[in-house]
């Protein structure tokens, strides 16, 4: 015996009809499953019931004024309606969740199941949404923006990025039923965007040129303007953007990264910009959303913008002047709302003259600018520069390095870092890997280049090199200005400073 569903279909509706069909039902001690009614019809679930029990039941029922047909069906509309609908949704090619109001799951589409919650089958109805993602961050959108509205944002599940929509259903009685959420896949490989929380405290300087470059990125974070950070490759103008993001307004939005030098122009093109469904051969066929749609509300970072090809940046140019975005290969044009910071290791100023790069597009993109210093021009830098990179590379490679050889110290303040920070911390990694004691020698510092012939510092100690430094620094700025005042203007510190120095190292500018 099997449950039976029937569909009752009446000809007239009067009062206690229902009341009639279920009171044969009760005389049979048939058990009642579920039933809906609606005017002029009825569905009913039963209890399974014997075939000759049942055809005395039908007839009792057909014989009942008012009910015109008896019909047994194999589903009922809704759910004939949830069948093609989770048919429909297991073919879409992203992911689709329907959520209860607190978060449980109520339905997950095959993809969402099996490729961003990694599990077998859709056994995870009932588990809420929390443990697979960050849920809050998105329902918090509700509480500043109002239920009508949809949350987005981008988020890392597993190893995957995901631009992710939060849909409110809601009746017609303007009442919260649950939530839909939709996931759509974002290439790692072309963009990434950084949740860790970079500020400027990461950053590790304590000369004055470095902290002045520093508080200018905390003065400018205030402000939502584009920024165009410039300085040789190495110096570390992505740690500044990123710092940049996470202390402006911005900071709780998607930090999008792009390198404008490491994409064919073809590519690009529809990464910054997105394109429509059936535009290329092998593209999705759904399109893809540009970046500036994707970082909604955040921050884009340009990196090596310098490299950009003039029709891009002819594109970018009437992007940001309008604000808005078109796909390739679409017609309509969506507003985004995001910060532009820009970053080169190429002399901008020198690529507008020869015309390689456009003047109106570095009036759009340089309100605000920030030039790093390398390295070389800050070696006072190097001491704490490798406190910091000796304690990452010792818990990288198990090791404990406590300090580092006065002679290996010198070598590396006599060194001229064409590659800089990056260079830097290339060399110090090689060092610990290699280093035999809890000092790093100088043997165990493998230079990348020919050192640049600078002259040697004086001393045993690390506090006799850089105040040998210091000294050299000092005596070569009097040498080459005109007065003290002058020197310490080029040197960037204050003038008071400079003659505390020039008393402490017994420095006469007379005698120089």
């Amino acid at each position: 015996m099997e449950t039976k569903k029937i569909k009752l279909t009446a000809s007239e509706d009067r009062p206690h009809l229902t009341y009639e069909a279920l009171s044969v039902l009760h005389k049979y001690d048939v058990g009642l499953i579920w039933m809906e009614v609606y005017a002029y019809v009825a569905y009913i679930k039963l209890m399974p019931v014997e075939d000759d029990v049942w055809e005395k039941i039908k007839d009792e029922l057909n014989s009942l004024k008012g009910w015109d047909s008896l019909e047994e069906i194999e589903l009922f509309p809704f759910e004939e309606k949830n069948t093609e609908l989770k048919k429909v949704l297991d073919v879409i090619p992203h992911g689709v969740t329907l959520l209860s109001r607190t978060g449980d799951i109520k339905y997950v589409n095959d993809y969402a199941a099996e490729k961003i919650f990694m599990t077998a089958g859709k056994d995870i109805t009932g588990v809420n949404i929390r443990k697979y993602m960050d849920y809050d961050k998105l329902i918090s959108f509700f509480n500043k923006k109002g239920k009508n509205v949809m949350a987005k944002d981008t988020m890392e599940i597993g190893t995957q990025l995901y631009q992710v929509n939060l849909q409110p259903i809601i009746n017609e009685e303007n009442v919260l039923s649950s939530y839909l959420i939709s996931f759509y896949e974002m290439d790692n490989t072309s963009f990434s965007r950084y949740d860790n929380p970079i500020t400027f405290d990461d950053i590790v300087a304590e000369s004055n040129k470095m902290l002045q470059v520093i508080n200018q990125g905390k003065l400018y974070s205030k402000s939502d303007s584009p920024v165009l950070i410039t300085g040789e490759s190495g110096t570390g103008k992505e740690l500044f953007a990123r710092a940049i993001h996470n202390e402006s307004r911005r900071k709780s939005k998607p930090f999008i990264a792009i390198n404008c030098a490491a994409i064919p122009d073809q590519l690009l093109e529809s990464e910054l910009f997105g394109y429509e469904g059936g535009t290329f051969t092998g593209g999705r066929k759904e399109g893809k959303a540009g970046i500036f749609e994707i970082a909604g509300g955040g921050t884009v970072f340009l990196d090596e913008i310098g490299d950009m090809a003039p029709h891009l940046q002819a594109k970018l140019l009437r992007v940001l002047q309008e604000k808005k975005v078109r796909r390739v290969g679409g017609a309509n044009e969506v507003n985004f709302d995001v910060r532009l910071i820009s970053a080169t290791n190429q002399n901008i100023d020198h690529m507008v003259k020869n015309k390689e790069f456009r003047l109106d597009l570095l009036f759009r993109i340089n309100i605000f600018n920030i030039n790093i210093p390398p390295l070389r021009e800050r070696k006072e830098d190097l001491p704490i520069l490798f406190e910091h990179f000796a304690g990452i590379h010792s818990r990288r490679y198990h090791k404990y390095i406590k300090g580092i050889e006065q002679n290996a110290m010198r070598k590396l303040l006599n060194y001229n870092w064409p590659g800089n920070v990056r260079e830097f911390q290339n060399v110090l990694e090689r060092a610990a890997a290699l280093s035999t004691s809890e000092e790093i020698t100088s043997k165990d510092i493998m230079l990348n280049y020919d050192i640049v012939p600078e002259e040697e510092t004086s001393g045993t100690s690390l506090k006799d090199c850089i105040e040998s430094l210091e000294k050299r620094k000092i005596t070569e700025s009097l040498k080459v200005n005109k007065s003290i005042r002058e020197a310490a203007k080029n040197l960037e510190v204050t003038h008071t400073l400079l003659i505390n120095r020039m008393k402490k190292y017994n420095i006469d500018r007379n005698n120089l």
